[in-house]
């Protein structure tokens, strides 16, 4: 097996993907291509892959270039986990709009850090899809690049490359209502269907039997009524080995919203609220730091991630596959299931961003959508979901309904389509003051934009 990884040098993604690899003898004699513009970081993955294979005896042939079209070729599966402009342009994602008085925990999603992240990534995925069109026409692109849903959606729109987007959102979220619950999530089971980071959990069971009055009664419970969990402990088997101090984690955002829509939003507030700017303020109560949250927490890991990968790297440190594989609870965890899946016929379980083809009845065809797929040998077979509760619809669709345009917008380098794009986002509050700040993201990132100079 060939497997292309486009974006190689991140040190969040890579290595526990390589990982996750070592550990599966099915590839012992595979073609890893590593692909990554910092030829540094690239550098360092490069030598950690030849370690791993050295002394895990696994045989790898491990292919490395700055070009990707010098790996492409003949390659069944290929990732892309890539950042143009990397944190610098994040920042830009994030400190622009602030200075308008658009707060983002995120900005990689919706919003104006979510709409300069597509600018920048749109074109370049099209364009890897583009060269595997040439050199691995049969390849599978599991995307893990954000903003998610529209990239997916414009590789599956302008190529003929299957495109598949992944990302462990509705994990989370299944984990924290299991949490919150008290319950094993071994016992439980859900459905969700939305788009990236807006999912929304319609249905939660345990043990096969509607779970929402305990969800219910938990909420209830952290928010100040010791009894609530009473009313409903004697219906519930699962609740008689409860932890006796319940989780304490908080999501006012998510929780809200639940209370009200009748079903429950995810991956977490940090997403959700860019979603729905206009309940920011209930966010800002419950924690501290919220604008641009997640980039610090980015730009505090990410150099203690470059020097423990370069220290196992350049063998300044013994190797240990144990704590190799730490980080393979995300979703590189995910990607190693579904190929198994595939490889072994099983029929497995898994969220996927892939376009509607009548998933979902009252979304518009063809849109990306998160939802429920099996995966076997015959490929990934996703869910009937029919109707989306109406509660849920009108964010879900105003969103789908925005897509396109900001693919034309990256795509044709169009400051007017990328302004009428965030003219339609609920962040925008002024036609005028919206214009203003795209313009001058666009102008701040034009480094990274070569089609809007």
């Amino acid at each position: 097996m060939k497997i292309v990884i486009i974006g190689a040098g991140s040190m969040a993604f890579t290595p526990a993907l390589l990982a996750g690899f070592s550990h599966d003898r099915r590839y012992t004699g595979a073609t890893l291509g590593l692909v990554d513009v910092n030829e540094e970081s690239l550098e360092i993955i490069s030598q950690l892959a030849r370690r791993v294979s050295s002394e895990q005896g696994l045989d790898w042939t491990v292919q490395a270039s700055t070009d990707r079209r010098d790996v492409l070729a003949d390659a069944q599966v290929v990732t892309t986990a890539i950042g143009v402009g990397g944190l610098d342009a994040w920042a830009l994602d994030i400190s622009i709009p602030a200075s308008y008085g658009f707060v983002q925990p995120v900005g990689d999603t919706a919003g104006p850090g979510g709409l300069g992240r597509g600018l920048r990534h749109i074109p370049v995925l099209v364009d890897i899809a583009r060269d595997m069109e040439a050199l691995c026409p049969n390849a599978t692109l599991y995307n893990f690049t954000n903003p998610l849903t529209v990239i997916t959606q414009a590789v599956n729109e302008l190529t003929s490359v299957r495109c598949i987007g992944l990302c462990i959102g509705v994990d989370l979220t299944w984990n924290h209502l299991c949490r919150v619950m008290g319950v094993d999530k071994s016992r439980t089971s859900i459905v969700a269907g939305g788009i990236n980071h807006c999912h929304w959990i319609t249905d939660l069971r345990v043990d096969g039997e509607d779970a929402w009055p305990i969800l219910d009664a938990a909420l209830d419970e952290m928010a100040g009524d010791p009894s609530a969990m009473d009313r409903v402990r004697g219906r519930y088997a699962a609740l008689s080995e409860r932890p006796q101090e319940p989780f304490r984690g908080t999501e006012p955002v998510c929780t809200a919203l639940y209370r009200w829509l009748g079903c429950y939003p995810g991956p977490g507030d940090g997403h959700v609220v860019e979603f729905f700017p206009q309940f920011m303020d209930l966010m800002l109560s419950a924690r501290e730091n919220v604008d641009g949250g997640a980039l610090r927490r980015c730009q505090k890991s990410y150099p203690e991630l470059m020097q423990r990968m370069t220290s196992m790297a350049d063998q300044s440190v013994p190797f240990s596959a144990d704590v190799f594989a730490e980080e393979l609870a995300w979703e590189h965890t995910q990607l190693l299931d579904i190929l198994v899946s595939e490889q072994d016929n099983l029929g497995k379980m898994f969220f996927v961003n892939i376009p509607n083809k009548g998933s979902v009845h009252n979304l518009p065809g063809g849109v990306v959508l998160e939802v429920p797929a099996t995966v076997d040998a015959g490929g990934v077979h996703p869910f009937a979901l029919g109707d989306l509760p109406a509660a849920i619809l009108p964010t879900l669709i105003h969103r789908v309904s925005s897509l396109d345009l900001i693919i034309e917008a990256a795509m044709e380098g169009s400051r007017q389509k990328a302004v009428q794009a965030f003219i339609n986002d609920p962040y925008c509050k002024d036609v005028s003051t919206g214009a203003k700040m795209v313009n001058e993201l666009i102008d701040a990132e034009l480094r990274w934009l070569p089609a809007f100079r």
